[in-house]
Parts: structure tokens; sequence; C-alpha cells
């Protein structure tokens, strides 16, 4: 299982963030991570990362990943830039997959999806007493134990599924599209596109494996 840095950084050096160095731009990858977190139980039972996930006014976030994006974000954007992940197919699986479903959600947008989620507001309310004094050491997030949260999860990557049954993916890499269809777009492959862009004739292409050997058109 990988640390959850793994993931923040390949949200950051994919602009997931959005508004780098930003207080929205470390919410929307807080909730991203968190989204992924979820996915990951509702897809194969099992959280994707051993970080605790906390409860906080705006939503859930991994405090390490928050406090590093907070306090250096130079430094955590550097370390993103140049990091080369080796996911399994299951974490490819899921980094695309939630990048793709909520990838183009503002900050407020997922922070607002978020509060809908029953996780959240019992690990809030649990570390919030009658004074409104929120401690943060007692709201610690069990997605485990939310079966309902869990379903509906299930139901939003069906939904996404479904409608993107017959539907080509593509990614945009320095302005260039690549449409693929029947297989993951892993960080290699990515790298030769980010290559094969910077002296792109065209602005589209599509690309297939054929045998393992990517093939660019």
């Amino acid at each position: 299982m990988k640390d959850v840095y793994d993931f923040a950084k390949f949200f950051i050096k994919n602009g997931a963030d959005s508004m780098p160095n930003t207080y929205d731009g470390n919410m929307k990858l807080q909730k991203l991570l968190v989204l992924a977190d979820l996915a990951n139980i509702a897809e194969y039972g099992e959280p994707l990362f051993n970080d605790q996930v906390l409860a906080f006014q705006n939503g859930c976030v991994v405090e390490k990943v928050r406090l590093r994006y907070k306090n250096d974000y130079i430094g955590f954007k550097r370390d993103s830039d140049v990091y080369q992940p080796d996911f399994s197919e299951r974490e490819y699986m899921i980094r695309n997959l939630i990048m793709s479903i909520f990838g183009s959600a503002t900050a407020r947008e997922l922070s607002d999806i978020n509060h809908t989620f029953h996780f959240w507001k019992v690990a809030f309310d649990n570390g919030t007493d009658r004074t409104g004094y929120h401690d943060k050491t007692l709201s610690v997030v069990d997605m485990m134990s939310q079966t309902e949260d869990i379903n509906r999860m299930r139901e939003i990557i069906s939904a996404y599924r479904e409608a993107a049954n017959d539907v080509t993916a593509s990614e945009i890499i320095n302005g260039v599209t690549f449409y693929y269809d029947g297989f993951v777009l892993t960080d290699e492959i990515i790298d030769q596109l980010e290559k094969f862009s910077l002296s792109a004739e065209d602005d589209t292409y599509s690309v297939y494996l054929d045998h393992g050997r990517l093939v660019i058109y």
C-alpha cells in the first residue's frame, strides 16, 4: 500500500489542485485524496492508504498532506514534478477514475460533496463539543463502517462508467489531446506522450497499444 504522499504528488504533478499554492488548491487536493480513498474502498474493500483522514469544518483532510502543502508548497511542488510513481494497476485505475469524475470540480464543489457523506458528519460531530470547540484529534474518519457512503460511491462510479461506456477517453498534454481506449494510461505512457507533444504538429492524436508498443497516429 502506497503512502498518501504518492497520490498527493501525482495530483499536484498533474495540476489537479487547480489553484496552486492557495487555500482552495489545498482544499481541492484534500477532497480528491479522500474521494480516491472512498473509491478504493468501494471497488476493492480496503483503503487506498493507511494515513488518517480527519473531519474539518470544510470537509475531510489528510493532515500531514494539508500541512506540507500549506507550509512548504514550493518544496512539495518540486518533489511532485520529479516524482516517478510505480502504482499498481488498481492504483492507476483509482487515481484516473477520480480525476475523470471529480477532476474538473472546484474546491468548493468538492467540499459540498464531502459534506453529504455520513463519515464526515459522524467524525466532525465526535470532535466538536457543546461550546463549538473542535478537537481534530477526536475527528478521525472511519469510512469502512459507513456502508451507505460506500454504496453511494459505487453508484457514482457505475453511473460514470455507464455514461462513458462508448466514449473514448482522452488526455490533454501541453495543449495536445490524445484519445485512447481499452488500456490504462500509466506514467510511463504519459511520459512518452509528453515528449511527443513537445514537437507535435497537430493538436489531436489517437493512441493504442500494439503488443505493448505505444502507437500514436
